[in-house]
């Protein structure tokens, strides 16, 4: 039985195929080699990706813990700070509401409109998170002048009279986070001689004058975030000791030279998802202290060369997700302290390659792209992203049962289509236009085989060393070419299948049109088009894109999918290729295929269908299926990048299964043999008895 030897093949083929990676990934462990670090307490090696990963790999999950994992860089001060707390002991009670529970001299108290007047005199420590309040008046807390800590958040305050904290000169901790505070003026703060920390974020402050807290020398910490302070509504008067200040989430437009001039104590400076475009180049003149600036999620085009001179204590610097067009090699030269960096998404393909090596303590870089790590940053261990879905900071090919994939699959295509080439060759065929096809059908598949090959080789080559290698062979000409090889071959292949495909189409489906038989002359010449096509098609982006970043080095396997960094240079070219090309090609084959078994399904409906005619309708599903399998999830992929949808580095590595396609071609050439066999010998006499059903194209 033709299924026994259909399915013997197959089941051997999957066997050797697991057999082989599971050699590959036994023979490719170490002791701990370079990439790869030893679990506490262990003798297990983890690969760098395994750690931080948010998946416990190691034996006692030490490999996700804080200590490993945590970027502790930057200030923290504020988390480490001693304080006075007050009375701890109970206080004098007298007339206890059934809202209110105490704990010590703390109280807690539930479902008021105003603080409660009853409370001891006493007490340290006021909560009144998630109440009613709206409106705090100048005598509510003037019973409580031994408050310490005092909880408005969550409630719905809208203004605060002058005066309110005026008999709070031992508050430390005001919380009025989440209300509907619209400004803070001058005698709404007056009072407050021990404030520490201030928070007032989530509010709705258009408008913040801090002068009553003027030379104050225990202010610490102010949280402005999530409200509408613009450059010009933020006044901050002279501040000795503020240590830290969040302003994320505001509207402020511009880093003036005069807006953190009175703090120069500063060691945390946080301005995140604001719209500021503009820096002053003496913006940072007083802040000698500062240990950690956050200006990601803005709008900033250029940073002056000169902006972090006076900060030469910065151990923490955020800049990414800001559309900043170029990073001086001056910029960075005073930050020697740097610990920590983050450039996320922003394009750093021309910038110098040795710019970072004036950070001789750099602990953590997050770059947008991985590639960036190997060129910009190969000597720092902890930098993200760890992968592009296929390579490592230390190898190519990351994954063992990749490297197994690859080989393999470099072997087997090569191998069998020089059997297709030699069979077509030297057996005698009648149908020479069907064999002038599939010979250079083979050779473009030997093509995608001697791709896979040379990438098997380099990756070998680069093991355990990829990082230090990674920039000189994605911008080398070897992979150009090798990604210009790659190309050609794929887009030859699917050239000829359509082209197979539509003639198969016109000589089976509707023979009755009296269509001319192609010639072997015809066949040839429409195969030399396609070559030529192909190689216009791979060569073009190398002419185009020759005085920038190469369109094939965008990766280590030399392929300009684009689906890690969709808009990458040249990726309208990619869209063109694969969302185009590829696209068309793969619904003209579908939709031919389906025809074409939609046209023998209603020729022999009304004939029991024997074993060979089964096998043949098989032939057909298996056609169509392969080559949507194939191509379908590298266009889905490509697609939702596009549209900037997180896409998994776990699928990316679909990208391999682009060359998988040539195991499948196998099965439709035999499939394409078969067909025209078959109806070489039928098609006369169905003619002859009007049975066939001829289908309009």
């Amino acid at each position: 039985m033709r299924y026994k030897h259909i399915v013997f093949v197959g089941v051997s083929l999957i066997t050797t195929l697991c057999l082989l990676s599971g050699l590959m990934y036994y023979y490719n462990q170490d002791e701990c080699p370079v990439g790869t670090f030893l679990c506490f307490n262990s003798t297990t090696c983890m690969p760098q990706r395994s750690w931080c990963n948010g998946v416990p790999d190691c034996p006692h999950s030490d490999d996700e813990s804080t200590e490993n994992c945590f970027d502790m860089h930057g200030n923290w001060d504020w988390f480490m700070k001693e304080r006075d707390w007050g009375n701890l002991k109970n206080c004098d009670i007298f007339d206890v509401s059934v809202k209110c529970i105490y704990n010590a001299c703390r109280v807690t108290c539930a479902n008021y409109t105003d603080v409660p007047k009853n409370l001891s005199s006493n007490v340290t420590a006021i909560f009144l998170t998630d109440n009613l309040l709206t409106h705090l008046s100048r005598d509510a807390l003037s019973r409580y002048p031994e408050i310490r800590l005092l909880y408005l958040d969550n409630n719905n305050i809208i203004e605060l009279e002058k005066g309110t904290f005026l008999h709070q000169s031992k508050l430390f901790w005001l919380i009025l986070t989440n209300n509907s505070i619209s400004e803070v003026l001058p005698g709404h703060l007056t009072g407050l001689d021990k404030l520490e920390t201030l928070l007032l974020d989530q509010n709705k402050i258009v408008t913040a004058d801090f002068s009553d807290l003027e030379n104050s020398t225990t202010a610490y910490l102010i949280n402005l975030s999530k409200n509408m302070l613009t450059t010009s509504a933020l006044k901050l008067p002279r501040l000795p000791t503020l240590t830290e200040i969040i302003l994320d989430g505001n509207h402020f437009e511009s880093i003036t030279e005069d807006l953190f001039a009175g703090c120069p104590a500063l060691k945390s400076l946080s301005m995140e998802d604001n719209s500021v475009s503009s820096i002053g180049e003496n913006a940072f003149r007083n802040l000698q202290q500062l240990v950690e600036l956050n200006l990601a999620y803005n709008r900033i085009v250029t940073i002056p060369s000169n902006v972090f001179r006076p900060v030469n204590n910065l151990s923490k610097l955020l800049i990414g997700y800001n559309p900043v067009a170029e990073l001086p090699m001056t910029l960075f030269n005073p930050l020697r302290n740097l610990r920590s960096l983050s450039v996320e998404d922003i394009n750093m393909d021309n910038m110098d390659k040795n710019m970072f090596d004036v950070f001789p303590r750099l602990d953590f870089v997050y770059f947008k792209k991985f590639h960036y790590c190997m060129t910009y940053a190969p000597k720092v261990q902890k930098c993200r992203p760890i992968s592009d879905g296929v390579s490592s900071m230390s190898h190519l090919l990351d994954k063992p049962l990749l490297r197994a994939a690859v080989w393999s699959i470099s072997c087997v295509t090569c191998l069998s289509n020089t059997l297709v080439l030699w069979g077509r060759f030297t057996a005698k065929d009648e149908n020479r236009v069907l064999s002038i096809m599939i010979r250079n059908l083979a050779v473009s598949d030997i093509l995608m085989g001697i791709y896979l090959f040379i990438i098997a080789i380099e990756d070998a080559r680069f093991r355990d060393n990829y990082k230090e290698e990674a920039s000189t062979w994605m911008s080398s000409w070897p992979c150009t070419i090798l990604g210009a090889l790659a190309m050609t071959s794929s887009e030859v292949s699917v050239l000829i299948l359509s082209f197979m495909s539509v003639e198969r189409f016109i000589l089976i489906a509707a023979p009755l049109k009296c269509h001319r038989a192609m010639t072997s002359q015809a066949a040839s010449s429409s195969m030399i088009v396609i070559w030529i096509i192909g190689l216009i098609l791979a060569l073009v982006p190398i002419i185009h894109w020759r005085s920038s970043t190469r369109f094939y080095g965008v990766n280590g396997m030399c392929f300009p999918l684009h689906i890690d960094d969709p808009y990458l240079i040249g990726w309208e070219y990619s869209a063109f290729i694969f969302l185009g090309l590829n696209l068309v090609g793969l619904v003209i084959i579908g939709y031919v295929y389906v025809a074409m078994f939609a046209s023998i399904w209603r020729t022999r409906r009304a004939t029991p269908l024997s074993v060979g005619d089964s096998e043949f309708a098989l032939r057909f599903f298996l056609i169509v299926l392969t080559d949507a399998a194939c191509w379908a999830p590298i266009i889905a992929l490509k697609i939702l990048a596009m549209m900037k949808y997180p896409v998994p580095l776990r699928s990316i590595r679909c990208c391999i299964l682009l060359p998988r396609r040539n195991f499948a071609k196998g099965s439709m050439r035999v499939g394409l043999e078969k067909c025209a066999a078959t109806y070489r010998e039928n098609i006369p006499d169905k003619i002859h008895r009007h049975q066939l059903t001829p289908i309009k194209a």
